[in-house]
């Protein structure tokens, strides 16, 4: 029985020993955390509308909730938005409870048809929306603000993070007098997102001017922060964190 105690104490030693052994010294390294926020000026956009068709039967209404849509995509074609960009998020039939004709059958159902379009040139922004706004549609509502290539604003603020890692790894090395040796590890501390500022909700009219609002949270950024042309030109911010650690170089 005292074997098998001094064989299991044995066992656990090594085990501890062993876990000490992967995890290497504590000591002699700097671990510090690098955050950045990137702004960027939005350069597409992408809002909704909806337009309701009526008839004497549920095709019918559709039929003609389709021709209207039709109607207003035209228009925007036109203005030099693409055919890809556009595409049916919502669709509803049912009963018209709202307006039926008094006398006729001719509005007895309804069909309502929520399309979204995605502009990939600001410039064009003011145009299509008010194209938009001055045909027969219910609403225009979800105007939202993004980035073309945000693959690439994200691989941006995860190198900027790992600079600004290093950066504060070395002032803690030179404010103790050591030498700051290698990289040992890095993580994402915090995952790399892309933020909209501000989401506009309704459409802005001369009597609702359209506001930038910046939030006080905002560190400076790194990168200058250029606003982009037309009225509705929003900042997206991203934001990235990893974690570093760094070894102390043996002094000499």
């Amino acid at each position: 029985m005292k074997k098998i105690i001094i064989l299991a104490s044995f066992i656990s030693l090594a085990i501890s020993f062993g876990i000490s052994q992967e995890l290497g010294p504590l000591t002699n390294q700097i671990s510090v955390l690098g955050s950045v926020q990137l702004k960027e000026p939005a350069d597409q956009a992408s809002f909704s509308f909806s337009v309701k068709g009526v008839g004497s039967s549920l095709r019918l209404a559709v039929d003609d909730a389709n021709k209207r849509v039709k109607t207003v995509t035209g228009k925007l074609i036109r203005l030099g938005v693409r055919e890809n960009d556009i595409s049916t998020s919502h669709f509803y039939t049912g009963e018209n409870l709202g307006d039926k004709a008094f006398l006729s059958s001719s509005r007895d159902y309804q069909a309502t048809l929520t399309t979204v379009v995605t502009v990939d040139s600001l410039s064009l922004l003011d145009s299509v929306m008010y194209a938009t706004s001055e045909s027969e549609v219910k609403a225009v509502s979800d105007i939202s603000f993004s980035l073309r290539d945000e693959s690439a604003s994200r691989k941006q603020a995860r190198i900027e993070a790992a600079i600004k890692a290093r950066e504060k790894a070395q002032d803690f090395a030179t404010a103790l007098g050591v030498t700051l040796g290698p990289v040992i590890s890095i993580e994402e501390a915090e995952p790399t997102r892309v933020l909209n500022q501000q989401t506009v909700r309704n459409y802005p009219n001369p009597f609702n001017p359209p506001t930038t609002v910046l939030s006080e949270k905002l560190e400076p950024s790194s990168i200058d922060e250029t606003r982009g042309t037309g009225i509705f030109a929003q900042t997206i911010v991203v934001t990235s964190q990893v974690r570093a650690i760094f070894s102390i170089a043996p002094s000499h």
